[in-house]
């Protein structure tokens, strides 16, 4: 896997669109910048303010409109949670400070080592991370160079002293923006899908929790874009496309060459592609590809 990939927007399929957008616009601070009509299904793409130079940057989030969408179990594969990554530590202590006063409810709050995070969930019950890197220089490894990561409780009254009091009272969630950092995803067996991002999509296998039921995977040294569990998941029932929830989550290559060669090895996983042609042949700038639990990745090309 390329060292310098994307993690990219996530889409969910939405069943009350107009309460779910109201929370993403009004408590999260988004903006619908895009809207088009696609298999009968209403699309919001969500992002910042944008100047119109920037009309096309890749969106922050993708809201497919399905009213007659069945609910997803809580015992399927799918979306655990996805995590939308801000610059530094000050700008997780406003945004957390910003949501909180616009009357947003947090799940809880973490301190993984690596990151510090906060947690929440939208409407329709989509999982949602708030965090900041730690410099990787701080990162905690053991004896071998392997990254350590835990789940602590998050000190809160430090991270608001990230903010002077005496300065004016900022009301803008992601005021210095913000990108997806990467995927958690709810497996149904966790063995056979570390083997499928490792083997097939080629990421590295940064935290084996397998004892605790859990795992991470990345690229280019980061401590995961890739997180997966079976805490609520084991030999539950596989990702179904059309219900509520996750409809797919997008990687983006930064290189042709890689590109091909990751079309080609998961050959065997391929759903389809925007242009028509043999399975397996790079004739476009995107394909997709299916996990074992039927999980759906949009694999660009940048």
């Amino acid at each position: 896997m390329h060292d310098k990939l994307k993690i990219g927007a996530p889409t969910l399929r939405i069943r009350n669109i107009t309460v779910v957008l109201d929370f993403y616009q009004k408590g999260l601070g988004l903006q619908v910048n895009n809207r088009k009509y696609d298999h009968d299904n209403h699309v919001y793409e969500l992002g910042f303010s944008l100047p119109p130079s920037d009309a096309n940057i890749s969106p922050l989030l993708i809201l497919q409109h399905n009213p007659d969408a069945k609910n997803v179990s809580p015992r399927s594969a799918g979306l655990y949670h996805f995590a939308i990554l801000v610059p530094d530590r000050r700008s997780l202590a406003l945004t957390y400070v910003a949501l909180r006063d616009a009357g947003v409810h947090y799940d809880g709050f973490a301190d993984h080592l690596v990151s510090e995070s906060l947690y929440l969930r939208d409407p329709e019950n989509n999982g949602i991370e708030i965090y900041r890197n730690r410099p990787v220089r701080e990162w905690p490894r053991d004896s071998a160079g392997h990254i350590i990561m835990d789940t602590l409780p998050l000190d809160l009254q430090s991270l608001r002293s990230e903010i002077n009091k005496e300065e004016p009272k900022n009301t803008i969630p992601f005021l210095s923006g913000a990108k997806i950092g990467h995927i958690h995803l709810k497996v149904t067996d966790l063995g056979r899908s570390i083997n499928f991002y490792h083997k097939k999509l080629g990421f590295d296998i940064t935290v084996n929790w397998k004892s605790m039921d859990a795992a991470f995977l990345s690229a280019g040294g980061y401590h995961h874009h890739i997180g997966m569990n079976t805490w609520h998941s084991l030999n539950g029932e596989g990702h179904i496309q059309g219900r509520s929830g996750l409809e797919n989550f997008t990687i983006t290559i930064p290189e042709r060459s890689f590109f091909n060669a990751l079309r080609d090895t998961t050959e065997r996983h391929f759903v389809g592609s925007e242009q028509q042609g043999r399975k397996g042949k790079a004739d476009g700038n995107q394909f997709i590809v299916s996990d074992p639990d039927g999980i759906q990745i949009l694999i660009k090309c940048e």
